[in-house]
C-alpha cells in the first residue's frame, strides 16, 4: 500500500523535495495510517513530515488518551508534534452551529494557524479515504449540490492552505489490513458510532445498504468521482474564459453583462454566475442552486428588478446588466441632496478679477465654485471639463439651485423650446435607477440646466450674443454628479 500511495501522491504532485509534510493525526485509524505511510515516504521523496493533533475538549479524559497517544506513537517515529486543546462545544454555542461543524471548523482554524507558521511550502496532510470519498459525495447528493460537490473530495485543494490527501485511492479494508500486519494500534472515537451524526448516519446505515446492492459501490463512486474531477478541471477552464468577457468590476460590486450571459451553454452561465456571487459573498458554501436562479432570472427582467442573496448580497437588473453588491448595515438607500439656492444678490457680488465664490454643498457632496469671466466670443475658450461648465451670466443672474432630482423637472432640448422629462432622459440614458437619487442639478424652478457630469439644457448656454460668462465647477470626492470623478 505504500508503493501504491506514493505512486498517488506522485500522479497529484502532492509533495516535492524540501517541502514539509503537516499530517493531522487524530488517532483513528485512517490518521494512524496515513502517519505511517509518509514516515516511510518522507526519505524516499525527501520531504519534511510533521504532525498535528487537535483535542476537541468534549471526551474528557478519553480525548486527553488520544492525545497521549499520539505523542507516543510520534515520539516513537521521531515525527515532530503540535497538540492543540479546543473547546468545541463552548464554540457551536457561540456560533449556533452543530457540534460536528464547530470541530471541523476548529480543526481547519488550527491546520491553517500551523501551516502558515511553516510557511508557503507546507502541505497539510489529511487522512480521508475512499470511502470517506463516497459519503462525502452522497451528503452532497442529498442536501443538493451541483458538479463541484459530486467531485467530492479533491487530492488536492489550493486555499491560503494547501491540504493534500494521500489516502484517496485506498479503502478502509486496506488501511485496516495495513495496521494489522504491523501490529499497530489505532485509537476508536466512540462519538463515530453515533448516528444522529449525518456523516455517522450515512457510514453505517446507508453504505452497508449499498454495499448489499453492488459490493463495488465504493470503488465505482470514487471513479465516478476521479471522472468529475477531470471534468470540473475541464469547466473551470471554461469558466475562467467566459468570465473574462461577461463580469467586470464596479468598484467593489461586479456588473454580469446580459447578453453575453445569455449567449453562454446554460451550464456554464450557471457557473460564472457562481463565481461571481461567491466573489462578492466572500465565500461560495452557502450559496445554493436558489441563489443562482434568482440571479439567472433577473437576466429576462426588466430593469430595477432586484433579488436578496445570500451572504447579505443584492442582484439588481440595470439595462443591459446585473448588479452585484455587498450590503452594508444600515443600507437603506441615499439620503436625500440638501438642496443649496445660490441668490442673485451673491452673483451681483461676483468681480471678473479671477476671484471666485465656494459654496459648499454639505454631507460631504463636495463644493460648488463660482467665477465671472468676460467673454470675447472665442469658442475654443469654453471648458470642456465635464464638472466646468459656462453659463451666459445674463441668462442665470437671477440665481438657481442645486439639488436633487423632484417630480416634474425637465430640460429644454433646443431654441425651440421642446421639452423632455427628466425621468424619461435617465431611462433613455439607462442610468442605473439606484444612481438617480444621488446626482447633483442645476435648476431654475423645474427646469434643469444641468445635469452635473453630464448634459446641459440649452438655457443657460453661451451663444454668440454673450458678453458675461457664470463658470460653475462641481469639486467633490465622492463623485456625486452623472459620472465617477477622476
Amino acid at each position: 500500500m505504500v508503493e501504491q500511495v506514493r505512486r498517488y501522491m506522485e500522479q497529484w504532485n502532492m509533495a516535492g523535495p524540501k517541502d514539509i509534510v503537516l499530517a493531522g493525526v487524530s488517532g483513528g485509524a485512517d490518521s494512524v495510517c496515513l502517519l505511517l505511510v509518509l514516515a516511510e515516504l518522507a526519505q524516499c521523496m525527501d520531504f519534511s513530515l510533521e504532525a498535528v493533533h487537535v483535542e476537541h475538549g468534549i471526551r474528557g479524559a478519553e480525548s486527553e488518551r488520544d492525545a497521549d497517544f499520539v505523542r507516543q506513537l510520534c515520539e516513537r517515529l521521531q515525527v515532530p508534534l503540535a497538540v492543540h486543546h479546543v473547546d468545541v462545544l463552548q464554540y457551536a454555542k457561540e456560533h449556533s452551529v452543530g457540534t460536528e461543524e464547530a470541530a471541523r471548523l476548529l480543526r481547519y482554524e488550527v491546520f491553517a494557524g500551523e501551516a502558515g507558521r511553516r510557511g508557503s511550502r507546507c502541505s497539510v496532510a489529511l487522512a480521508h479515504q475512499m470511502e470517506d470519498n463516497a459519503e462525502t459525495m452522497l451528503m452532497a447528493l442529498v442536501r443538493g449540490t451541483g458538479l463541484d460537490g459530486l467531485c467530492g473530495m479533491l487530492p488536492v485543494r489550493e486555499d491560503a492552505v494547501r491540504y493534500i490527501r494521500p489516502l484517496l485511492a485506498v479503502s478502509r479494508s486496506m488501511v485496516e489490513s495495513f495496521l494489522a500486519e504491523r501490529g499497530q494500534s489505532y485509537r476508536t472515537d466512540a462519538t463515530n458510532f453515533e448516528t444522529q451524526y449525518t456523516r455517522n448516519y450515512i457510514r453505517h446505515e446507508v453504505m452497508p445498504l449499498l454495499a448489499r446492492v453492488n459490493p463495488q459501490a465504493v470503488a465505482h463512486m470514487n471513479r465516478t468521482a476521479a471522472q468529475l474531477v477531470n471534468l470540473r478541471a475541464y469547466m473551470e477552464q471554461e469558466t475562467d474564459e467566459a468570465y473574462r468577457h461577461a463580469v467586470r468590476h464596479d468598484g467593489d460590486e461586479l456588473l454580469l453583462d446580459a447578453e453575453c450571459l445569455l449567449a453562454l451553454p446554460p451550464a456554464l452561465r450557471e457557473r460564472v454566475v457562481h463565481r461571481a456571487v461567491g466573489e462578492i459573498a466572500g465565500a461560495r458554501r452557502d450559496i445554493g442552486a436558489v441563489h443562482i436562479g434568482e440571479v439567472l432570472a433577473l437576466l429576462e427582467r426588466q430593469s430595477g428588478r432586484r433579488a436578496e442573496l445570500s451572504g447579505n448580497v443584492e442582484a439588481v437588473r440595470e439595462y443591459t446588466a446585473v448588479r452585484l453588491r455587498r450590503k452594508c448595515a444600515g443600507d437603506a438607500g441615499v439620503s436625500p441632496v440638501s438642496e443649496l439656492a445660490v441668490t442673485a444678490g451673491q452673483l451681483a457680488d461676483l468681480r471678473p478679477d479671477g476671484s471666485q465664490l465656494v459654496l459648499p454643498l454639505g454631507e460631504d457632496r463636495g463644493n460648488l465654485e463660482l467665477r465671472l469671466l468676460l467673454y470675447e466670443g472665442k469658442l475654443e475658450q469654453i471648458s470642456t471639463n465635464i464638472y466646468t461648465k459656462w453659463f451666459d451670466y445674463d441668462m442665470i443672474k437671477s440665481g438657481f439651485s442645486v439639488r436633487g432630482r423632484k417630480r416634474g423637472d425637465f430640460f429644454v432640448l433646443d431654441w425651440d423650446g421642446h421639452r423632455k422629462k427628466l425621468s424619461n432622459y435617465f431611462v433613455d440614458e439607462k442610468i442605473p435607477a439606484r444612481r438617480r437619487d444621488e446626482i447633483l442639478l442645476l435648476t431654475q424652478g423645474a427646469e434643469v440646466l444641468w445635469l452635473i457630469g453630464g448634459r446641459m439644457g440649452v438655457s443657460g448656454m453661451v451663444t454668440d450674443r454673450t458678453r458675461r460668462v457664470l463658470e460653475v465647477s462641481y469639486r467633490g470626492e465622492k463623485g456625486y454628479g452623472l459620472q465617477e470623478k477622476t
